[in-house]
């Protein structure tokens, strides 16, 4: 199961709207298949390990990250191949929060095959999570990055920001960027930093990208607006300029209006709903502190990751890493549920998770 789970791993960010999933055929201690699921529309990762292995399927244990599906999608099912096959057992992690797909366990256990569940279980939820997000909650799950310095500032006083984190910090950045369907970030980084929001320090696919921008102000020649394969999305308001909009969209950059929650500000929950009607399932918010914080007002934030430096202190007058969520007394301040600190290289990763969204945490057991 733990390769399983490695495999897994290798397909999160390209497999939306379907989940990363990992198997292993093993016979009398050897594994004979392995395989993972690559894209949505390809053949699912039980099928490819069960090919892999052929005859020596035949009596053998599948180990899968998740509940084999019973249904028909772009896809066949997965349980009559693995019936066909001759498995005589599956361990599977974790069972399948969509209706639609969760009937696997049963079919199988009526065609007398052995069947357990819960191996590895957390660690699955981790993988699954954005998946189940979507199934559950019809938006994604949504994860906020940021680097700051020691005592919260993600630039100095002047606004210089680089770099506040090591180069391994960056790099583990990277990879998480490569698992995430989209990178989200307001205009106002945009216009500070003119990043390519890329995968660079390892290699991988592109996420998505996505810029908040209510009334269209990100330059036309911005980085971010690069052709590279990538989808692009300006999320803005109703009343957003309509040339802005046509220059834009001339580049091949999708444009979607939503409505707004005060004046100048999105409706970010309109903004989770469009992103899950577009399939997405992990979305990386790389903003400044005003997005971020928006996003911590709005309770839409599942997960903080605060890659925090140990060594620099930048002092008053720099942005904080949280600076747009507005806190009118203590009583009423946002709380943690779960924290977690760990070395990253020289600097201290953060992972921190907002009691509205204990729930939503992979660690509790609850997705």
């Amino acid at each position: 199961m733990a390769m399983a789970l490695v495999l897994a791993r290798r397909g999160m960010g390209a497999t939306r709207p379907n989940p990363p999933v990992g198997a292993v055929v093993v016979q009398e201690g050897d594994v004979v298949g392995a395989a993972f699921h690559h894209a949505a529309g390809a053949p699912h990762a039980e099928v490819l390990a069960l090919e892999a292995a052929g005859e020596r399927a035949r009596g053998a244990t599948l180990c899968v990250t998740l509940e084999p599906c019973n249904h028909s999608g772009k896809t066949p099912p997965c349980v009559p191949r693995i019936i066909e096959h001759g498995i005589r057992r599956v361990e599977i992690a974790m069972r399948d929060p969509n209706p639609l797909s969760n009937h696997g366990v049963d079919a199988l256990k009526a065609a007398g095959v052995d069947v357990a569940i819960g191996r590895d279980a957390r660690r699955a939820r981790y993988l699954l999570s954005g998946f189940a997000s979507r199934v559950e909650r019809k938006r994604p799950r949504f994860t906020l990055k940021m680097a700051s310095s020691l005592d919260g500032k993600i630039a100095s006083s002047s606004g210089d920001s680089r770099w506040i984190s090591s180069d391994i910090a960056r790099a583990w950045v990277h990879r998480r960027r490569r698992e995430a369907d989209a990178i989200l970030i307001g205009v106002g980084t945009v216009r500070a930093d003119d990043p390519l929001l890329t995968t660079r320090s390892v290699r991988g696919r592109n996420p998505d990208r996505i810029v908040l921008d209510a009334g269209l102000k990100t330059p036309v020649s911005a980085k971010v607006w690069k052709a590279d394969g990538s989808r692009r999305i300006a999320a803005a308001s109703d009343s957003a300029s309509a040339a802005a909009k046509d220059a834009l969209e001339k580049l091949g950059v999708e444009v979607w209006t939503l409505p707004e929650s005060a004046p100048g500000r999105m409706d970010l929950s309109s903004l989770a709903e469009r992103l899950g009607a577009e399939a997405y399932t992990n979305v990386l918010l790389e903003g400044g502190g005003n997005t971020g914080g928006a996003f911590l007002e709005a309770q839409l934030v599942d997960t903080i990751w605060l890659v925090m430096s140990r060594h620099l202190l930048l002092g008053g007058g720099g942005p904080g890493w949280s600076e747009g969520l507005h806190v009118p007394s203590v009583t009423r301040a946002l709380k943690v549920s779960r924290s977690q600190i760990e070395s990253l290289g020289p600097d201290w990763l953060c992972t921190i998770v907002p009691e509205y969204a204990q729930w939503w945490d992979p660690e509790t057991g609850h997705v």
